[in-house]
């Protein structure tokens, strides 16, 4: 595991070239977000994907999480996405908002059956951190995202603890020290244009009403 300091005063452009380059090449990154620490693969490289969920230990049922750059990778990563909700995500987006969505049929089978089979759903948003919006950009295609942290444990925001859990798996670890908590994304199902908040978070109920109105 190569390990990188960080600091709010870096250039999150320049470090996100190295990020990128590591995944693209389809190695596993660690990086500092919304406080804790997560981990990257390229959402459609198999392999990658296989190296994240076996480093967790994860279960296949549990929601996944992906960000996206704009549009453009929404629609690689979804299929058939309610108006509302793309009218939520143009609106409210980059804020912590995460949507749930039914994952493309287009995805690898491979990638599809890891996150849970073509019939489940998967959370997508537009990450706020600069850094991690950076390197979104750079990559060039959607990122499956998970906190660094084995399954049913923490120590997500413990630098200690990420490379002891996590030094055999990941390639490439950005550290900030430890990590205070950040604001949690407020989730949302939206079907025929009704809005269910599955958890309340950042994004308030009364935002969402100004634009499901």
């Amino acid at each position: 595991m190569k390990t990188i300091k960080w600091s709010d005063a870096s250039d999150p452009w320049e470090l996100s070239q190295e990020i990128a380059s590591v995944l693209q090449e389809g190695g596993l990154a660690c990086l500092p977000c919304a406080g804790r620490y997560r981990i990257f693969a390229v959402l459609s490289d198999v392999d990658a994907v296989l190296q994240l969920m076996r480093s967790k230990g994860r279960v296949r049922k549990a929601p996944a999480l992906v960000f996206i750059d704009g549009e453009e990778q929404l629609a690689i990563v979804a299929d058939d996405v309610d108006p509302v909700a793309l009218e939520l995500g143009r609106a409210l987006w980059p804020q912590p908002l995460t949507i749930r969505v039914t994952p493309s049929s287009d995805l690898p089978k491979k990638v599809l059956k890891q996150l849970g089979g073509a019939k489940s759903q998967i959370g997508v948003r537009i990450p706020s951190d600069p850094l991690v919006r950076a390197v979104v950009a750079s990559v060039g295609s959607p990122l499956l995202v998970s906190s660094a942290n084995r399954e049913r444990r923490s120590g997500e925001s413990s630098p200690a603890q990420v490379r002891k859990t996590f030094a055999n798996q990941v390639d490439l670890f950005v550290d900030q020290g430890d990590l205070a908590p950040g604001p949690v994304s407020t989730v949302v199902d939206v079907k025929d244009g009704k809005v269910l908040v599955e958890r309340a978070g950042a994004v308030t109920g009364v935002q969402l009403a100004e634009h499901t109105a």
